[in-house]
């Protein structure tokens, strides 16, 4: 689901919580399966008691499928039996033997207001009056210093009614609850930045969205990496620098604005979320707002994506070198197989025959020699004396040494 942001703009069109998806969700009577009609239409003994109370067929019959719904969702819907005909169907057979209703005319009013009053005692629920709404108002402004999404709020004050077993008001009043939050919310933040904002930090934060050659500087930084290419991670770094300063303020002013990091997310995606030119429509002072939590969020995400990039060359030239590694491991134990063969050649010359036993020395090892080379018969004689393995982390950091030239122009 996609949530408009809380728009600032002076005539501030409504505010949109809900897709259509979730409004039916919660807001939409119940369409009750086989199985959710035995759950929700069952009635308990306290239940089953107040049926006689109620004159007619007509009138039980409306009032179980009220208190199915409520069970349901905490809520009360308005209908008539011809739009409740499988449910009332069920009703009718479960509860007064299958008996017919003639009379299909709406519930009055007053009618479906003695029933609520009858409902609420029966499941321990309370209607939503004066004091209860102010109480939401608290709740409200305090979940939007926790996170000025609307969609959170919304749920907060959604969240509490549940808990406290009190009837959700209408989707309108909860607008209303959850826009004066945010309009709570915003004139704090407005006061405190007026406050503490000094004028060479409003010209930087202007700058931000002033014209620049090609893009706006605003714009630029909301560029990120494409790839961890070094000509991408330069001007990564680059950007970074360019508001060093601005989020070296941003970390003495957020604390004093006492919002929540998701609040802080949450600011600096409206930046992204928002144009230039939609940008400087809002007010002047909640845009400071964004773009002071944009800096705060982009200059963690520069360091981010380095340390990122960091980790993918770090495994990249890891994983190389001790592929590396293993390939030289192997190569070198085919030669030490190939070599030690050839050594044994060169054994076979002091017990052959052939060979006079006054032929000089040097004449043997020339021989010798031929067979299998000075240097690798000295290594097959030491492998052999020492029973010496091959050191895989050696040939790792000769082959990272290979790899040096690739990692050192990010220094």
């Amino acid at each position: 689901m996609s949530v408009r942001p809380f728009d600032t703009e002076p005539k501030r069109k409504r505010l949109g919580i809900l897709g259509d998806d979730e409004l039916e969700a919660i807001y939409g009577r119940p369409c009750f399966s086989p199985e959710e009609r035995c759950t929700y239409f069952s009635l308990s003994q306290p239940e089953k008691e107040l049926l006689p109370l109620l004159r007619s067929v007509s009138s039980r019959a409306y009032f179980v499928l009220q208190l199915g719904y409520f069970k349901a969702k905490h809520r009360y819907f308005t209908f008539d039996f011809q739009e409740v005909a499988e449910d009332l169907q069920y009703v009718l057979k479960q509860h007064f033997d299958n008996s017919t209703i003639t009379d299909l005319s709406p519930v009055t009013k007053l009618t479906r207001l003695k029933r609520q009053r009858l409902i609420l005692e029966l499941t321990n629920y309370r209607s939503c009056d004066t004091e209860i709404r102010q109480q939401l108002e608290v709740k409200a402004r305090k979940a939007a210093a926790i996170c000025s999404k609307p969609i959170f709020i919304f749920h907060e004050i959604m969240h509490y009614l549940s808990e406290q077993h009190i009837v959700a008001p209408g989707y309108s009043s909860m607008r209303e609850f959850v826009g004066k939050a945010l309009t709570y919310e915003e004139n704090r933040l407005i006061t405190i930045m007026q406050d503490y904002l000094k004028q060479p930090n409003i010209e930087a934060l202007k700058r931000l969205l002033e014209d620049s050659p090609g893009l706006y500087e605003i714009t630029q930084l909301k560029h990120e990496p494409r790839d961890f290419s070094a000509g991408e991670i330069k001007r990564e770094i680059q950007r970074g620098k360019q508001i060093q300063s601005l989020y070296q303020f941003a970390q003495k002013i957020l604390p004093e604005l006492g919002i929540s990091n998701e609040s802080i997310k949450y600011y600096a995606s409206l930046v992204s979320y928002y144009s230039v030119f939609r940008l400087k429509r809002l007010n002047e002072w909640i845009v400071y707002v964004y773009l002071v939590c944009f800096v705060y969020y982009r200059y963690q995400r520069m360091h981010d994506n380095l340390i990122n990039t960091f980790i993918y060359f770090f495994r990249r030239y890891s994983d190389e070198a001790k592929g590396a590694a293993k390939d030289r491991v192997y190569e070198c134990h085919i030669e030490s197989s190939q070599n030690l063969k050839k050594a044994g050649q060169v054994l076979n010359l002091f017990t052959n025959d052939s060979i006079a036993s006054n032929t000089p020395f040097q004449d043997v090892q020339a021989t010798a020699f031929a067979i299998l080379e000075r240097e690798k018969i000295a290594d097959v004689a030491t492998q052999i004396v020492t029973n010496a393995k091959f050191d895989e982390t050696i040939f790792q950091w000769e082959h990272v040494d290979k790899l040096a030239r690739q990692f050192k122009p990010w220094k």
